[in-house]
């Protein structure tokens, strides 16, 4: 009878239980249905979905090698021939899968246009909810490349199309259309004085300006007591514009979070589109861990000896290191995606 009491307590414990999440909230109507924040792995870059699994030019040195004609030194595979993955590419690294798909991203939810001054130490915005084109100075003055730029306009037929495309009704663009002209949905962008980090100036690429661009943020962000945002520019998107400052935020009791970013070009002008990825949160727990640096034990060999033959018996892309977790003793802990997957 006790320990039928015991499992229907734990049964009843794992009932009431509600796992922790992190909550994005905005205090401007609109946000959660045309820009919402959204998990990382929703942009995964263009360039590794074009990735082949297998790298087609080297099939003839890897058959080569397979029927010992060739040196496996030769093989620019970087992974021991044991494992039997020659010619793979790097989109069957679990690590890079994780990395790409790890924490949540924040969309732009405006149009701007930035410019630059080529001394780097001026940066001029220019935000448009409703469309606009902009030239900003003349070949004259201090400003350098000055393209003639046209951010999205929302009236155009050509916007409409898109996202009934995408599924919305006539109704839903009317909404959108009249998300973007409102004044409050507009980016708020402002600089900040060399002085706060003059001794960092001297430290940054020589191409770089030495103003750093502040963007005043739409979301608050919650998350449970002891867990922080660690902000970081969008894994691998390779923006030759701007560049995220990477930070740490205490989002279980501070809920704002306004972004900073390096801007990597002097004199010229470029346009910051809606729905681009701007920065993307992990969160992390607020522990410190003990370190130990120690010699090898014969524990560790054992374990390590276990992990190398299951990896060399069972590799094929990332196969073996999703069934160390479980082979290993190792279980995953968290609760349900909390999104919904159309």
């Amino acid at each position: 009878m006790r320990q039928l009491i015991n499992d229907f307590a734990q049964w009843l414990n794992k009932k009431s239980y509600t796992p922790p999440r992190v909550e994005y909230y905005s205090h401007i109507p609109g946000m959660e249905k045309w820009a919402p924040v959204q998990p990382t792995s929703r942009f995964i870059p263009s360039w590794y979905k074009n990735l082949p699994v297998q790298a087609t030019e080297d099939t003839e040195q890897i058959k080569a090698h397979k029927e010992g004609q060739s040196n496996h030194r030769a093989i620019p595979h970087g992974i021991h021939p044991d494992f039997n993955t020659w010619g793979h590419t790097i989109k069957t690294c679990p690590g890079m899968q994780d990395i790409l798909t790890l924490g949540y991203t924040v969309p732009f939810w405006s149009n701007s246009i930035i410019s630059t001054t080529l001394d780097g130490k001026q940066i001029l915005t220019h935000s448009a909810t409703t469309g606009s084109a902009t030239n900003i100075g003349d070949a004259e003055d201090s400003n350098g490349d000055h393209t003639t730029i046209q951010t999205l306009e929302p009236d155009s037929v050509e916007v409409k199309a898109f996202l009934m495309g995408l599924g919305y009704t006539e109704e839903d663009v009317g909404d959108w259309r009249r998300f973007h002209k409102r004044v409050d949905v507009s980016a708020s962008w402002k600089t900040h004085p060399e002085s706060q980090y003059s001794t960092m100036i001297d430290e940054l690429p020589e191409d770089w300006c030495k103003a750093l661009l502040k963007l005043e943020t739409k979301w608050r962000i919650s998350t449970p007591k002891g867990w922080s945002m660690l902000l970081v520019d969008p894994t691998f998107q390779f923006n030759d514009c701007i560049q995220a400052v990477p930070g740490v935020l205490n989002t279980d009791y501070w809920h704002e979070s306004n972004m900073f970013f390096f801007v990597k070009k002097r004199g010229v002008q470029f346009a910051m589109e809606f729905g681009q990825p701007l920065i993307t949160h992990i969160p992390i727990q607020r522990k410190k861990l003990p370190l130990e640096i120690r010699q090898a034990t014969a524990s560790d060999l054992e374990r390590d000896k276990e992990a190398f033959y299951l990896m060399t018996s069972q590799w094929k892309g990332s196969k073996a290191y999703r069934l160390a977790m479980k082979t290993l003793g190792f279980k995953q802990e968290g609760g349900k995606c909390p999104y919904k997957h159309k």
